[in-house]
Order: structure tokens, then C-alpha cells, then sequence
């Protein structure tokens, strides 16, 4: 079975910066199941993917606009001012670091403020990277009803290997 838009896919991978870092790999943090279509992964993933089949091996490379964008096409945010600390100099321009669900950082740089609200880019760490990805097919099958209108993989992929 070929991989194609509404297929779950099962994947093992690394993910590495434009340094050739791994900064993120299946090894470590288990395969990953999506439906294939919806930019699940990083948007330029889907395209790539595309065709292949159970067992394919495959190294890609993602200019920013197909990975975590650039800082200026980062989604913004109005947060309200009693979300910074009192101390904090919010101005256009201003950089804090927040977590995110998952453990991840993510830099909120302040596009706009007023007197009650705070306008932020949520700019991903990665933004304006290149970056790559090997892949591993571990998985490909049609996704059930539930799954399609959920648009998530709702059976886990088996965890990564003791080592």
C-alpha cells in the first residue's frame, strides 16, 4: 500500500537542524502515526511522502517556508498583559521564552501592545531553518471513520526500543 492522502503512516525518523544536529529522532521519542494530507508533521512532509510504500527509506531537506516558517510568517497571539510578569518591558520587539505543550519553547517576540492586551509572534525555535529528515516507512494503512473525522492517528505506534 502507497501512501496517499486520508492513509495513516507510521514513520520512524531524525530530524536535524541546518547544522546536521539531530534535534529530534524516533529513537528517542517513539514512531510517529498521522494521516498523510493534513501537515501533521512539517507542511513540505506530505508532498514528500507521497507514493512511497511500507519498508521505503528516504532523507529530505525543508527550506523554512515548508518546515517552521520564518519569524515573520510566525502565527500570532493576544495575550493579555497579566500573562507577563509585572516587571516585564513589554515593547514592540521584545523577546520572552513560554512553554508549550509537549515540553517545547517557543519565542514570543511582541508585535503590538495596548493597555490591556499583548500582541505575540509565536515563532518556533526552528524558524528560518533548513532543516532535514530521514525517514523510515514502518506503516501505512487506510484510516478507520473515527480517525478521519478526529484528523488524528488514534492508535499509539509502538514505543521506541530500550537501548
Amino acid at each position: 500500500m502507497k501512501i496517499e492522502p486520508g492513509k495513516v503512516v507510521t514513520l520512524s525518523f531524525d530530524l536535524c537542524d541546518e547544522r546536521g544536529e539531530i534535534i529530534e529522532a524516533s529513537d528517542i521519542t517513539g514512531a510517529v502515526s498521522f494521516i498523510h494530507g493534513q501537515g501533521a508533521i512539517i507542511p513540505g512532509l506530505d508532498k514528500r511522502l507521497s507514493g512511497l510504500a511500507l519498508g521505503a527509506e528516504a532523507d529530505f531537506t525543508f527550506p523554512p517556508e515548508e518546515a517552521f516558517g520564518t519569524p515573520a510568517s510566525a502565527p500570532k497571539k493576544v495575550l493579555t498583559r497579566s500573562e507577563f510578569p509585572a516587571d516585564a518591558a513589554l515593547a514592540v520587539g521584545a523577546e520572552f521564552e513560554a512553554g508549550i505543550p509537549g515540553g517545547q519553547k517557543v519565542k514570543l517576540v511582541v508585535d503590538a501592545v495596548d493597555a490591556e492586551s499583548v500582541t505575540v509572534r509565536m515563532v518556533h525555535p526552528l524558524a528560518g531553518q533548513t532543516v532535514s529528515m530521514s525517514v523510515k516507512v514502518l506503516g501505512v494503512r487506510p484510516a478507520t471513520p473515527d480517525e478521519l473525522e478526529s484528523g488524528k492517528a488514534l492508535i499509539k505506534p509502538p514505543p521506541p526500543p530500550k537501548v
